[in-house]
């Protein structure tokens, strides 16, 4: 029967320390209780030296047992935090973020539109290049494509994706100055995700927006 592998190193480390910080306090604290027995007379002179002798396999043990449950537990809470098997990590684009580290914007939509050309299902790809192109290339027109394109996909993109691009949209409406489709996108939004704080934000930005509107057209009308 062969004991715990521990292929990985991490893992290993991990029981070096359990062993480190517990070994010796459960060892001293077993020892403290065998004698506590023997001086109360609730065991003989030889239970307590055969209780001593197996002080240290129950030691081992100890630490194997507090390893596991660690280890569990953390498993456990990445998998609450991340909603594993529920909502998928997003994807990773290293070469584009190397770009963009640098500060090569345009290489890095270049490595995107490619990227889509050969994955045209993957819409988290057109939701980088589309804010790559709103935050550092001016790109609006093609931003505003790339998220419409997103809504309208077919099958359709989840609910995550529907609403960063709906989003996006926004912003691109916002810093264009385009107050008509920012207000018709704000309450798109409202309608859609009410309920959510996103939605609470919009529904404040669609009343400032008409209450300027009102206040814009009582300063030009004729009096």
């Amino acid at each position: 029967m062969k004991g715990p592998q521990y292929s990985d190193p991490a893992d290993g480390i991990q029981l070096l320390r359990a062993a480190a910080w517990f070994g010796p306090a459960c060892y001293g604290m077993l020892s403290l209780l065998w004698y506590f027995m023997l001086d109360k007379g609730w065991i003989s002179g030889g239970v307590f030296a055969l209780l001593l002798v197996l002080n240290l396999p129950l030691t081992v043990l100890g630490i194997f047992v507090i390893h596991r449950a660690v280890g569990s537990a953390a498993v456990g809470l990445v998998h609450t935090i991340f909603a594993v098997g529920d909502m998928p990590l997003e994807p990773t684009y290293p070469r584009q973020d190397v770009l963009i580290a640098r500060g090569q914007y345009a290489e890095a939509a270049d490595w995107f539109r490619d990227h889509i050309r050969i994955e045209p299902g993957d819409h988290d790809a057109r939701l980088r290049l589309a804010q790559l192109l709103e935050s550092h290339l001016h790109g609006y027109d093609e931003a505003e494509r790339l998220y419409l394109e997103i809504r309208k996909a077919e099958p359709p993109a989840d609910r995550r994706q529907q609403m960063r691009a709906a989003n996006g949209l926004i912003d691109v409406y916002r810093k264009t100055g385009r107050k008509d489709r920012l207000k018709v996108e704000l309450a798109r939004f409202v309608d859609r995700y009410g309920g959510t704080p996103f939605a609470d934000g919009a529904a404040r930005e669609l009343k400032e927006l008409k209450e300027a509107d009102l206040t814009s057209e009582s300063r030009h009308s004729p009096r």
